[in-house]
């Protein structure tokens, strides 16, 4: 999960190729967050976000497929798109708060709602793969036999199928929620794909370390599905998800040498021996 270092004289021939109205780009800054990898500019008064190509791409996850999930969805979802070219993606930046709680379940349920209605993007999420990639570029010492029978069992089960298959964001959490006044929109959209509703609700329990019942009853309820059967299908996903979250700050542990990864990772570590 290696980034390419910026070059920001091939970002900056992009800005004049795509933006070609726009004058030189003033200051880069590196934004926040936990993959790291993008920068934020401003063109006058535009602002606008960069992100570069993975050197090594994670299995299912481009540049490439997050401008086309981008150009897809309707602008009151996310961020408008502006280029694809030389290793960089261009959006438009979204002004607004990002808070550091979930919005109200009525606000979250209605954005996944109108989410999950849109077309599929036509690509399938795959968590196998991306299981196998995390085991490979973790840290050799940090690849325990828990983890090893967690993923042998997991490809031996293979994937629950889909309840409701639609296109997902998969990285929901309250820092990628930029509130306007018009309403909520997302960003970082890089793990989008079709799967599962089940998949997403799943996958936001675990990243935000909520109750899973008031966010499957509200969602339940307003897309018609049986509170039982949801309920059910999420608790189908939640280790493949925990397992996921483990591996991926195991990862992030080893590039970055942060101890908040390691400090992560053993907490969902702790979870999945708590279920086992």
């Amino acid at each position: 999960m290696l980034y390419n270092k910026p070059n920001n004289s091939t970002l900056q021939s992009v800005i004049e190729k795509y933006l070609p109205a726009a004058q030189a780009a003033g200051c880069f800054s590196q934004l926040e967050g936990l993959s790291g990898g993008s920068l934020h500019f401003n063109l006058g008064a535009h602002e606008y976000v960069a992100r570069h190509q993975l050197t090594a791409p994670m299995p299912g996850i481009s540049l490439a497929r997050q401008y086309r999930a981008l150009k897809r969805i309707p602008h009151g979802i996310g961020s408008i798109p502006v280029c694809l070219a030389q290793d960089w993606l261009i959006v438009e930046w979204l002004s607004g708060e990002v808070k550091s709680e979930l919005p109200s379940l009525q606000t979250l349920t209605s954005l996944l709602y109108d989410l999950h209605h849109q077309p599929c993007f036509g690509w399938r999420i795959s968590l196998l793969p991306l299981l196998d990639f995390y085991w490979q570029n973790a840290l050799p010492a940090r690849r325990s036999l828990q983890w090893l029978r967690l993923l042998k069992k997991m490809k031996q089960q293979g994937e629950p199928k889909p309840l409701r298959l639609a296109p997902l964001h998969m990285d929901v959490h309250a820092g990628n929620l930029v509130h306007q006044p018009e309403g909520i929109k997302l960003i970082d959209w890089e793990y989008a794909g079709d799967g599962d509703v089940a998949l997403e609700l799943a996958a936001i329990v675990a990243a935000n370390n909520i109750e899973s019942q008031p966010l499957i009853r509200a969602y339940a309820q307003l897309s018609h599905l049986s509170i039982a059967t949801l309920s059910q299908q999420v608790e189908r996903w939640r280790p493949w998800v925990t397992l996921l979250m483990a591996s991926w700050y195991e990862c992030r542990w080893r590039q970055t040498q942060d101890r908040t990864f390691i400090t992560l990772a053993d907490e969902a570590w702790s979870q999945l021996r708590d279920k086992n």
